[in-house]
């Protein structure tokens, strides 16, 4: 019994050193089922990177706010420390969940009472070393933990908020630097340029371009999230700078096609249906021009066209939307004037199915979506192909992402919050790859977020923390791997399950391809129009594009977003087609004779020649002489007289339509009403049974004369010359004489 109540203790003694919030002198956390009290917004880590010659104290400033209706009272703070990561797996603990505190200073009043809404200014410090510090004692990686505690109305004291982040020590304050590892590890990092689709339409030769809402002009004017994407690396790590060389730029073509858009003047469609001028022109061109000068002369790749999911395009068996996709090449050297890598960074690092063969000779992608040995980093070649697969650093892509391992990891904007902590956290991994993590003959590739929300601040900070690293000798930027795929191993691709499971469903690409299809029709019936500049391409690429936004990466998970934007790009498409169509006939077309040519005039408001085909009805008693196929100038239209026979009288409707000459309906058709006032063979056939009855009239009356003429003569009887004597009267008798 004794030996059972021993037991017991134990492992109550166990479970508080293992459950979070029971260490001694820290207040719980919250339960997880009440709403958060205060949020915590970390904006400044100073020293980001601890060196000899760093200050001997860390300061962590930011702001706190109450988003509760409760007053706190009593804030106080502290920053703890846990143990250094030693090991990969303990660095992505730490990224994930944090890890146990190792030291306990005391709290540090912050204020007596925050309200509800307030929003109150911070500034944390504490030593690195000595007493009631973080106590550093060597060089490494150290997780960090601010700590604020309070007392809630009508509660106990808890824990309010809380920050986690890594700390990279290479040398204690005032002492000697540690030394560097034997060699720094080659490092290159992704800048995606990436946005939501925006374009509804884009601009087409007649028609301006019409944006779904006007958000992009904030994100492009200064202070806005892809201006400040843009302007920091500029400042920070210009062209030619070593670390710039070592980043390299992966831009969506279709973002830059909005923008362009933009530039010239645009519509932006409002909630109750209309369309409204957009104010964004300025700050469009402004970026583009901040985005040439950042580019010049750097590393470019160009993703598929609004990043689509190109794998399921691929499984969907649509291979010319694959390879409209990756055109986008051609629009981003255009635009910035720049050669872009023949590199590929698909969704989610992974690809599968037919896809695979489109691709260019290099591939990044994420290691588990490879057959490579684990913790390897090396590239090898896909079976089968002449590709090169280069991994994705997943310890720096967790550290850059704080949504790596949710639903939202291809589809949100990251980091949610607290950038400054993301910068932190990459730093911490890139020291730990660079140290006891290090992969040896290998380059780690960061690939942040693709829809990157780094502030501008933030990502100054990261670029000088990596600056820090590169100048100590743990880091060496270097251009982005474009191995020879022949020097390199075979390995098999590995889809993802999770991945495969957010794809852009089946419906929704069957609806896309029966649109694409439709596309392609118009272009293979399309001609140059000698006197117009406007190429087929012009007006049939725009209505593609607007198809491929709805399979962007951006809906992945998001079928009922997906099907919106492939409704709306359907919509344009059924605009453009509808501007081919049949002439209205004013009044009703009179037929004289039984067979009239019939005018129908085919107007084309599109900017290039078309080749089309009538459709004609069915109708008893009438038929047509078919016109074939006709040629209908640019911004033009043309009168086609079309052989018709009427065998009947009357008012009777043509509907007549349009198709291409491969059969799309190109628009609605018209109805033309035609009176007919010949009778075509009726009038023959009556004339003929009326001459039938009277001859038949008369042989029966010449027959009849012919038959009496007979019996009288049988019967010996005269003929009076007045006629035929009636035989059922008999003569008279020479008594019946008398008698009278």
């Amino acid at each position: 019994m004794r030996f059972l109540l021993v037991a017991v203790i134990a492992a109550l003694g166990m479970a508080a050193t293992v459950l979070p919030g029971v260490v001694p002198g820290i207040a719980p956390r919250a339960h997880a089922q009440d709403a958060p009290l205060t949020q915590l917004e970390v904006t400044n880590v100073t020293p980001s990177v601890v060196q000899g010659n760093s200050p001997g104290e860390l300061v962590v400033t930011g702001r706190l706010t109450n988003i509760s209706d409760r007053t706190i009272s009593g804030v106080e703070a502290r920053i703890e420390r846990g143990n250094p990561a030693a090991t990969e797996a303990e660095a992505q603990r730490a990224l994930r969940a944090g890890s146990r505190s190792a030291t306990g200073p005391a709290f540090r009043p912050v204020v007596d009472e925050l309200g509800p809404g307030q929003v109150l200014p911070i500034e944390l410090r504490i030593p690195l070393t000595g007493p009631n510090s973080l106590q550093l004692t060597q060089p490494g990686v150290y997780p960090l933990l601010v700590n604020i505690n309070g007392v809630p109305e009508a509660g106990g004291r808890a824990r309010v908020a809380e920050a986690q982040f890594l700390l990279p020590v290479l040398a204690l304050p005032g002492g000697a630097p540690a030394a560097p590892p034997p060699q720094p590890t080659p490092m290159s990092m992704l800048v995606p340029i990436v946005d939501y689709p925006r374009m509804e339409r884009e601009a087409l030769p007649n028609a301006r371009g019409i944006l779904v809402d006007d958000q992009l002009s904030t994100s492009l004017a200064p202070g806005g999230r892809l201006y400040e994407l843009v302007q920091a690396v500029s400042e920070t790590a210009p062209p030619g700078s070593p670390l710039g060389n070592g980043l390299c730029f992966a831009i969506d073509p279709d973002l830059l096609m909005t923008v362009r858009t933009m530039q010239s003047g645009y519509l932006v469609r409002q909630d109750d249906g209309t369309l409204a001028e957009g104010i964004g022109s300025s700050a469009a061109e402004l970026w583009l021009s901040k985005l040439r000068e950042a580019t010049n002369g750097r590393c470019v790749i160009a993703l598929p066209y609004a990043d689509v999911d190109v794998v399921a395009l691929g499984r969907a068996d649509l291979p010319d939307l694959v390879t409209g996709a990756m055109e986008g090449r051609a629009l981003v050297r255009g635009e910035l004037g720049t050669e872009p890598r023949e590199v590929m960074w698909p969704v989610e690092g992974a690809l599968a199915g037919p896809a695979v063969e489109q691709m260019p000779r290099t591939v990044l992608m994420q290691p588990e979506a490879i057959g490579i040995p684990a913790g390897s980093l090396s590239p090898a070649r896909v079976h089968g192909t002449d590709i090169a697969a280069v991994p994705i650093d997943p310890l720096l892509s967790r550290a850059l992402d704080p949504l790596h391992d949710t639903p939202q990891r291809v589809t949100a904007l990251s980091p949610p919050e607290n950038g400054r902590l993301s910068a932190q956290n990459v730093l911490g991994a890139l020291t730990v790859r660079a140290t006891t993590a290090r992969v040896p003959n290998a380059t780690s590739v960061l690939a942040p977020p693709r829809r990157w929300r780094m502030g501008g601040d933030d990502l100054r900070g990261l670029l000088r923390g990596m600056q820090d690293l590169s100048e100590a000798g743990y880091v060496e930027p270097t251009a982005l791997p474009t191995p020879d795929p022949a020097s390199l191993p075979e390995a098999d691709l590995t889809y993802p399950v999770d991945a495969g499971a957010d794809e852009i469903p089946q419906p929704v690409l069957d609806a896309l391809a029966a649109q694409n299809y439709k596309v392609g029709d118009l272009y293979r019936s399309s001609d140059n129009e000698p006197s117009s500049q406007v190429q087929p391409g012009h007006v049939t690429t725009p209505l593609r594009n607007g198809l491929l936004r709805g399979a962007s990466s951006a809906w992945r998970g998001d079928p009922d977003a997906a099907r919106h934007w492939v409704r709306l790009a359907t919509r344009t498409l059924e605009g453009v087609l509808s501007q081919v169509r049949i002439g209205a006939f004013p009044g009703t077309i009179m037929m004289g004779s039984n067979t009239s040519h019939v005018p129908i005039t085919v107007i084309n408001d599109l900017p290039i020649q078309l080749r089309v085909e009538l459709v004609l009805p069915r109708l008893p008693g009438v038929e047509y002489r078919e016109l074939g196929v006709l040629r209908i100038p640019a911004n033009g239209k043309r009168t086609f007289w079309l052989e018709t026979s009427a065998q009947r009288p009357g008012k009777f409707f043509i509907d007549v339509g349009l198709v291409t000459e491969g059969g799309t309906r190109l628009s609605s058709g018209a109805r033309m009403p035609v009176q007919s006032t010949a009778y075509g063979a009726v009038i023959p056939i009556i004339t003929a049974i009326a001459g039938a009855l009277l001859v038949g009239l008369s042989v029966r009356r010449i027959v009849r004369k012919v038959r009496a003429k007979r019996r009288d003569e049988r019967t010996g009887g005269g003929t009076d010359q007045s006629g035929p004597v009636d035989a059922a009267v008999p003569a008279a008798t020479d008594g019946d004489r008398d008698a009278d």
